[in-house]
Order: C-alpha cells, then sequence, then structure tokens
C-alpha cells in the first residue's frame, strides 16, 4: 500500500509538473465602432451633385486566439469571424522552431467562405436546382501556406508577400488589385533570399515561376488573352524581384524592382502562338525621422504589353505627406496622383488622372479612438466614351471605435 501510494505521489507530481509545459493561453478580441460623415459626390462634369451620409456602425472581426510555447518550439492558434460582403471564417494555425542560430517557421491557414444560400438551391427564378446545395458555397481548393527558415541575418521564405478616416488615399487599379502606390506587387507563389548587410540596410531577391493566372510579381495582369485558354492549355509565369531597405541616419529608403513575363504554352496539339505578357514595375518610398514631424514619400510605375495584341496598361503615381504627432494625438496630411493609360492595338489612350487629398485627426477618448477626417478625389479622363470625366469627391467623417 504504501509503495502504492508513493507511486500515485510521484505520478500526481509529473503531472503537476508536466501541466504547465502543455499550457496553452487563450483570449479573445473584436472591435465596434460608429462613424458620422457627409459625402458630396459629383458622376462626372456634367453630372448634378449628390449628398448622402448620416450615422452608421460596424463591428470588426470576432477572434479566438490561444498559443503555446514549449521550450524552442511555439504555436499559436485562430479563429476569426469576419463580414466583408460575406462571411469570413478563418482558422490558422501556425508554430515555429528554434535549434541552434536557426528558426523555422510555418502555417496553415483555411478560410470557411461563407457567402450564403440561396432558398437552400433554389433558383432566381423560382425553380430548385438539380443539386440541392447548390445554391451554397464554400472553399474549393486547398489554402497556400508559407515556410521560412531564418538565423537573423540571412533569411529564406516560400510565398514572399510584400506588401485615415476620409477616402481621400488613392491606390493603383482601384477597380481590381487595389494596391497602394508604389511597386505593383503582391503575395505569389515563388522563393526569395533576404540578406542583412548590416544593422541598417537589407537586400532580398525573390523568384517566381508558377502556372498562376493574372499573376505577374503577384499583381500583374495578362495583356494577350491567355487567360481566354486558360482551361485547356498550360499556362506559365516568370518573375524576378530585387529589393532594398535601408536607414541613413533619420532618412529610411526601400526600393523594390520586379520584371515577370508569362504565356501560353498550349497543350501539345493546337500552336498557341505568341500569346504572352511582359511587365515590369518599380517602387520607391522614402521616410524622415524629424521627431514630432515624420514626412513620407513613395513613387511607384507599372508597364505591361501583350507580344501578340499589342495591347497594354502603364500605371504611375507618387504620394507625399506626414504624421504629426500631438502629445498622445496625430495630425495626418496626405497629397496623392496617379495616372493610368491604355493601350490597344500598340495605340496609347489618353491616361486618367486620379488625384486625392486627406487631413485628419486620430484622437482617444478614454478607452475609444476618435478620428476626424476631410478628404476629396478627383478624375480627369479625356478617352472617348469615358463616363467618369470630371468626377469629383468630397467626404468629411467622423468616427469612433472600441477595441475590446
Amino acid at each position: 500500500m504504501k509503495q502504492l501510494s508513493k507511486l500515485m505521489l510521484v505520478a500526481v507530481a509529473s503531472i503537476a509538473i508536466a501541466a504547465p509545459a502543455f499550457a496553452w493561453d487563450f483570449s479573445a478580441s473584436g472591435s465596434a465602432s460608429a462613424r458620422l460623415n457627409q459625402t458630396s459626390v459629383k458622376g462626372n462634369k456634367d453630372a448634378k451633385e449628390v449628398t448622402g451620409g448620416g450615422v452608421t456602425s460596424d463591428s470588426s472581426s470576432l477572434s479566438l486566439a490561444s498559443s503555446h510555447t514549449d521550450g524552442p518550439k511555439t504555436l499559436s492558434l485562430s479563429y476569426t469571424l469576419d463580414w466583408d460582403g460575406n462571411l469570413d471564417e478563418t482558422i490558422t494555425l501556425s508554430g515555429s522552431s528554434k535549434v541552434g542560430d536557426w528558426t523555422a517557421s510555418g502555417d496553415v491557414s483555411y478560410n470557411r467562405d461563407r457567402p450564403g444560400c440561396l432558398d437552400n438551391g433554389t433558383a432566381a427564378g423560382g425553380s430548385a436546382t438539380a443539386n440541392p446545395g447548390a445554391g451554397c458555397a464554400a472553399q474549393t481548393g486547398e489554402d497556400s501556406t508559407s515556410v521560412t527558415i531564418t538565423n537573423g541575418t540571412m533569411t529564406i521564405k516560400l510565398n514572399v508577400s510584400t506588401s485615415g478616416a476620409a477616402a481621400g488615399a488613392l491606390t493603383f487599379d482601384a477597380a481590381d488589385d487595389d494596391l497602394a502606390v508604389g511597386a505593383f506587387v503582391d503575395s505569389f507563389h515563388g522563393v526569395s533570399l533576404g540578406y542583412k548587410v548590416s544593422d541598417a540596410m537589407s537586400v532580398t531577391v525573390a523568384y517566381q515561376t508558377s502556372s498562376d493566372i493574372n499573376d505577374m510579381c503577384g499583381a500583374g495582369e495578362e495583356q494577350d488573352g491567355e487567360v481566354a485558354v486558360a482551361a485547356t492549355r498550360t499556362h506559365g509565369t516568370t518573375s524576378t524581384g530585387l529589393g532594398f531597405n535601408g536607414t541613413f541616419g533619420t532618412i529610411g529608403v526601400g526600393v523594390t524592382i520586379c520584371n515577370s513575363s508569362t504565356e501560353d504554352k498550349g497543350n501539345g496539339v493546337d500552336d498557341p502562338g505568341n500569346l504572352s505578357t511582359s511587365s515590369s514595375t518599380m517602387g520607391v518610398g522614402v521616410t524622415m525621422d524629424m521627431g514630432d514631424i515624420d514626412p513620407f514619400l513613395s513613387y511607384g510605375t507599372y508597364k505591361a504589353d501583350g507580344a501578340d495584341t499589342k495591347n497594354g496598361v502603364a500605371y504611375s503615381g507618387s504620394e507625399v505627406g506626414l504624421t504629426y504627432a500631438l502629445g498622445s494625438d496625430t495630425v495626418i496630411l496626405y497629397v496623392g496622383n496617379t495616372e493610368e493609360t491604355a493601350t490597344t492595338a500598340g495605340t496609347a489612350g489618353d491616361p486618367v488622372k486620379r488625384s486625392g487629398m486627406e487631413v485628419g485627426y486620430n484622437t482617444m477618448v478614454g478607452p475609444a479612438s476618435l478620428q476626424i477626417g476631410y478628404g476629396t478625389q478627383s478624375i480627369t479622363n479625356a478617352n472617348t466614351g469615358a463616363t467618369n470625366d470630371g468626377y469629383s469627391m468630397t467626404d468629411i467623417e467622423i468616427a469612433m471605435g472600441y477595441s475590446f
């Protein structure tokens, strides 16, 4: 009996000691916001000005998170619900392990996207479909992931990503990619090698090769009609990129360059001809640390041309602005301009010019954030048949948010 008691005591003690190693820390978060805005929009130079706005409210994503550390190994699990036109339900698990000077990390994420069901498969006209679940949609493929190995100086990464209250800021290709002004790049399937030259400078080179469509440097689109035959033909995308980040005293400089090409490789039976697109993009960003005042400047260009059709697009844009700290408060100033030019059969049209401006003030009211902003946007489009020439918009917005 005494021996049994000792064994039980040892077992309990072992469990008590081991429990912290298997413990997971849990947390929950979300946010709520309310907005008062007044917007005036003029669709084109001949349209009447339309005003609107009022009080609205929305809630941000609801997140449940848990983390676990066991010596050199760390795991993080999150479950997120978010509404952005449909209900996104995302489950993500990421982890990292360290051996010596090297740390390896990876993640897996699934978005159980739920656009909703149309009366359990009933068609818009009222008749039931052959498949009762046809009116419902969910994730249809495997999500992408990333793997990173680093020792703090050299980094190898797969699946590289680059990446105010009022509506004054501009973007490239707002109707599609909606990327910030700068290098026209986004996440893509490829490999990159980053090297830390010094504490103040780092360089990254990247290589993309995949059968993805409309994915040159992660964002560029084909111009030669390669997509039209994508279901029966092999598609190929190849890109090379270079990035530099450096700090020189109070000035920070970042440069990104990427060149890409995509082509229709055929199906082994039909000759695809010369259906291919080549593109190039470059972005430069400069920041200055002047104490309470932090100015910034960004500039970017993008050009893509189809070899067969001679169709293409060209983007260019610039932004200047600053943030001004007033204690715990912040003042934001922003001015931006972009031009987008389309080429058809080798003939370039007139550039579509967009300009934007924003002034904002951010502060805290107790536990809540308060944002006040004024922004404008305008469009000049002299192309034949354009319906947005003379477009203008002004937005005055007051937003209060609380994160919990």
